[in-house]
């Protein structure tokens, strides 16, 4: 099937469908599944997919009595193209835009403080953002900002998702939430946590964290988590950034941990 630019943009214009997408980019699913912890029913979802298939982005097939649904590739890949054309010449004239005001005044911008830590893990650049969005490595017994340690930590997959960790008894306390979603290559994320380590319903307030993946070749990719904006914490930013300095590394050493253990139990299963 063929992609209609125009029309492909519109289908991606509901959130409902972009969430339905972002599901399916983790494999095959049928209309239950994509309904599991939507705001809307079975009924909704199939007419949601039969818009994305009209729009070419979605295909699907029958096994039986049941119905999978599954992302076009290629369709995918045309879409990209098409939005690369744009970024391309919108970073040209932002630069030529920027390059005359530089000329025409001094800028004064206020200078950004962060933190950086990287960990090289032996995954593609897919499987690499996969395991890191499962959340199940996040060391949450030690890195919580509730009374009692954590069980788990949730990552919602979709711009706008919430970040939050849930205790023993099921209690969810809130990071932040999702502030871009672009599988591979880069998540954002609010970081909601004043310098009391307790969450502020002001993002204003809190800090973010940006982590990217890049591909390093040999089946490997290097995973960058950076905190942005600390110069938010005022007379605390010098605390906070020497304290996420130290222990900031922590979770992407046991993110690098949980995935050589992966790794190992592949090699073993073969």
């Amino acid at each position: 099937m063929t992609t209609d630019i125009d029309i492909a943009l519109e289908a991606l214009g509901d959130a409902t469908r972009r969430r339905i997408i972002s599901r399916l980019a983790a494999g095959e699913l049928d209309v239950t599944a994509l309904a599991d912890g939507m705001p809307v029913g079975r009924t909704a979802i199939s007419m949601h997919l039969k818009v994305l298939r009209e729009a070419g982005l979605v295909s699907d097939r029958a096994i039986g009595t049941r119905r999978l649904y599954r992302l076009d590739p290629a369709a995918l890949h045309r879409l990209r193209n098409h939005l690369d054309w744009y970024w391309e010449r919108s970073l040209a004239a932002f630069e030529t835009a920027a390059y005359a005001r530089a000329e025409e005044s001094p800028m004064f911008l206020e200078q950004e403080i962060v933190v950086s830590k990287s960990v090289r893990v032996n995954l593609t650049l897919a499987d690499a953002f996969d395991l890191f969005v499962d959340h199940r490595w996040w060391p949450v017994a030690t890195h919580h900002i509730a009374d009692t340690p954590g069980v788990k930590a949730v990552l919602e997959p979709f711009t706008g998702g919430r970040w939050y960790e849930v205790d023993a008894e099921g209690l969810e306390t809130d990071w932040g939430r999702v502030l871009a979603w672009q599988p591979p290559y880069r998540i954002l994320l609010t970081w909601q946590v004043n310098p009391d380590w307790r969450y502020v319903a002001d993002e204003e307030l809190g800090s973010q964290i940006e982590i990217t993946f890049t591909e390093e070749g040999d089946g490997a990719t290097r995973v960058d988590l950076t905190h942005r904006h600390l110069q938010r914490y005022g007379d605390q930013t010098e605390r906070m950034r020497r304290i996420l300095d130290e222990k900031g590394g922590d979770p992407l050493k046991a993110f690098g941990a949980y995935a050589n253990a992966r790794i190992a139990q592949r090699g073993e299963g073969e």
